[in-house]
């Protein structure tokens, strides 16, 4: 059975006085099943800078060999410092036409993010005695709250499969797509904080990772 996901392919310039060519930046073809590319820049001053999301409708093939991981890092290591790859498969995700409802149905994002809009990208790793909880919290409370924030688009979430380079990760992430003038920070993100909120945080393995992403393009395959 197939199984959809996203490839997050991450990567570091070598010289960042220098402009990188299309396909050191986002590759068209690294791996097979790719049915949309969206590729950032970082918007919240960390590395690695360059972020592609992949969304595949199958991650299949690339989680049983580093093959298609090692071809891209032999190609293109003569420009960048760092190249890894995280891929997740998916959970489920909301849009903006049913807020309300999880669904795990929908893969594709209904709406295409434009050059300048943001992407939100929190990791996160419960003890795994506390996963369900995790995700209870998430679908019952913090992914409806995400929603009235102004400017949200979308959200989806994916588990954690398969890493390859140096990159720190998490067990789950939830990916949250705004406008470029957005909300967040504003009372309405704040709101979100609950003391549901805080349990989880406290019953983590390891801090969050979050990482704050702009567009500047994306393709449909």
């Amino acid at each position: 059975m197939a199984i959809p996901g996203i490839l997050m392919r991450l990567v570091e310039p070598r010289d960042a006085t220098q402009p990188l060519s299309d396909s050191a930046v986002a590759p068209v073809t690294p791996c097979p099943n790719i049915e949309a590319t969206q590729t950032f820049e970082a918007n919240d001053s960390e590395q690695p800078s360059r972020n592609t999301v992949y969304y595949l409708s199958d991650i299949s093939p690339i989680l049983s060999t580093s093959s298609k991981y090692d071809e891209d890092v032999r190609a293109h290591s003569s420009a960048l410092a760092s190249i890894s790859w995280v891929v997740c498969s998916y959970i489920n995700g909301r849009d903006a036409s049913d807020p309300t409802r999880a669904q795990s149905s929908v893969h594709i994002l209904p709406i295409t993010p434009v050059a300048g809009s943001i992407l939100v990208a929190n990791g996160s790793t419960p003890r795994p005695d506390k996963e369900q909880d995790y995700h209870d919290w998430y679908d019952q409370e913090h992914g409806e709250k995400l929603t009235h924030v102004p400017g949200w688009n979308a959200a989806r979430r994916y588990k954690l499969e398969k890493v390859y380079g140096d990159v720190e990760t998490a067990n789950f992430y939830g990916l949250n797509y705004y406008d470029e003038k957005n909300g967040l920070g504003g009372p309405e993100w704040k709101a979100g904080v609950t003391d549901w909120t805080m349990r989880i945080r406290s019953n983590a393995a390891k801090p969050n990772i979050r990482r704050v992403w702009k567009a500047v393009d994306t393709r449909t395959l």
